[in-house]
């Protein structure tokens, strides 16, 4: 049985920044959507970062260059990544 979607997701691969908690993780967005996004960080962050935890993301690999950070939640936490809804943009 195919996963319903509110919003379609587009399959990327670009790099981004995951804030959370005062630390800053380099990591990859698989998917996203207006609504969320789908961030590979890495197998070391799946026990720091957990379900309900807000965060913002940005886009890019140089954070002096992004000009805006999307405020998120973390709605799941698994081996392919970490799936945030997107709550808002802090320009």
């Amino acid at each position: 049985m195919a996963e319903k979607r509110d919003y379609q997701r587009i399959d990327c691969a670009e790099k981004c920044f995951l804030y959370h908690e005062g630390s800053k993780y380099c990591g990859v967005i698989m998917n996203i959507s207006i609504s969320g996004a789908l961030v590979s960080l890495g197998e070391s962050t799946h026990a720091i970062i957990m379900p309900g935890d807000t965060c913002s993301m940005m886009l890019g690999d140089e954070p002096a260059k992004s000009f805006c950070r999307y405020k998120s939640q973390v709605i799941r936490v698994n081996p392919s990544g970490v799936g945030l809804k997107i709550l808002g943009i802090n320009i």
